[in-house]
């Protein structure tokens, strides 16, 4: 509330006001202080020529030209102010001329005019700093007030990428996907009595889904064990029906990654894939370019057999999270038609 008061008392139009206000002091102040051009009521509008002047020429050089031209070359810039506050210099000389005559016709005109001149540049100069000054600690302070904002919308970010987090935590274990896999464990344990290494695998996911998966950043090298274990078990619990091919290139060592982050893409694509014999899964991690990580996953599926609902629903957690965690820093392409279902994601990790 403190930033908008702020930002209301220092906007565009009252800080116009501003400088104009300075601008008519400055006028008021040459007028009844001036020394060496003394003002009067018979050149009021040679006083106002001149401050106008002045007043456009030093604005349009600090809020315009400085912004344009500075950056390119500054000896540019400063050959144009010179010549603009040196025109405004001739220009009050020219108007006051006759005064300047009058009052100083007792020197030599040459030494006359080359001190008005001096005198008028170094005060015009000093106009010029004081305005700029002025502009400068303004654009500092709407600087100030930006950067507030922006941290205030980056703690923001950060308390919704948390709870966001802990809602997804919740809702990302599946008791159902659990006593399924439990119950293909005890049929193997009374017809083949070859249950330890499925245990071992089952509490691998289950650990994993538990404790790692409320991490912020995880390994590479352990998510993909996640996922390695995740896809026998889900072949185990639907019989072996559907092949996958599950590659994994370069060195995943040197990655971090928010913990079951493909979850969601792998899930749909091993949930929803044909149930016939023929169905397949291609799934790709490229780990060679580091930072860039990217992801590859495609399955064929039948289209009317698809919980449309259930699958959009983990798609919209997966983009959620790309968002939140990898804003500005991922590129995800989805294709799919009647049989094909493709997604392919490129993330820089930092």
């Amino acid at each position: 509330m403190k930033s908008e008061k702020n930002l209301f008392f220092f906007n565009k139009k009252n800080f116009l006001f501003f400088k104009i206000f300075l601008w008519l002091c400055a006028g008021l102040t040459y007028s009844y202080f001036s020394i060496l051009i003394p003002a009067t009521s018979n050149n009021f509008i040679e006083v106002l020529i001149v401050f106008a002047s002045l007043a456009i020429v030093i604005n349009f050089n600090i809020s315009y030209v400085y912004q344009i031209i500075s950056k390119k070359s500054k000896v540019i810039y400063f050959s144009l102010l010179a010549c603009s506050i040196f025109f405004c210099a001739v220009l009050e000389i020219f108007l006051f001329s006759k005064n300047i005559n009058d009052i100083y016709s007792f020197l030599d005109k040459r030494i006359m005019y080359l001190f008005l001149f001096t005198y008028i540049t170094i005060r015009n100069f000093f106009l010029f700093f004081i305005f700029f000054w002025i502009e400068y600690f303004y654009r500092l302070y709407h600087l100030y007030l930006e950067k507030e904002t922006i941290h205030k919308k980056e703690i923001a970010l950060i308390i919704e990428k948390q709870e966001f987090e802990k809602k997804f935590s919740r809702k990302k274990l599946l008791p159902h996907y659990f006593f399924n896999v439990l119950e293909h464990i005890c049929l193997e344990i009374v017809t083949n009595n070859n249950y330890s290494e499925l245990i071992n695998k089952m509490k691998f996911v289950l650990y994993y889904f538990l404790v790692d998966g409320e991490k912020e950043i995880i390994e590479l090298d352990k998510e993909l064990a996640f996922y390695q274990y995740y896809i026998e078990l889900e072949k185990v619990r639907h019989k072996k029906d559907i092949s996958v091919c599950f590659n994994v290139l370069g060195q995943p060592d040197k990655f971090f990654i928010i913990p079951l982050l493909f979850e969601p893409i792998i899930n749909n694509a091993l949930k929803y894939t044909k149930r016939d014999g023929t169905g397949w899964v291609e799934i790709l991690i490229d780990a060679q370019s580091f930072p860039v990580l990217k992801f590859y996953c495609k399955n064929n599926y039948v289209s009317h057999l698809q919980n449309t609902a259930s699958s959009e629903s983990g798609l919209k957690i997966f983009e959620q999270r790309l968002e939140l965690c990898y804003k500005n820093k991922h590129d995800l392409t989805i294709t799919y038609d009647h049989e094909f279902y493709e997604v392919q994601l490129m993330v820089e990790i930092e």
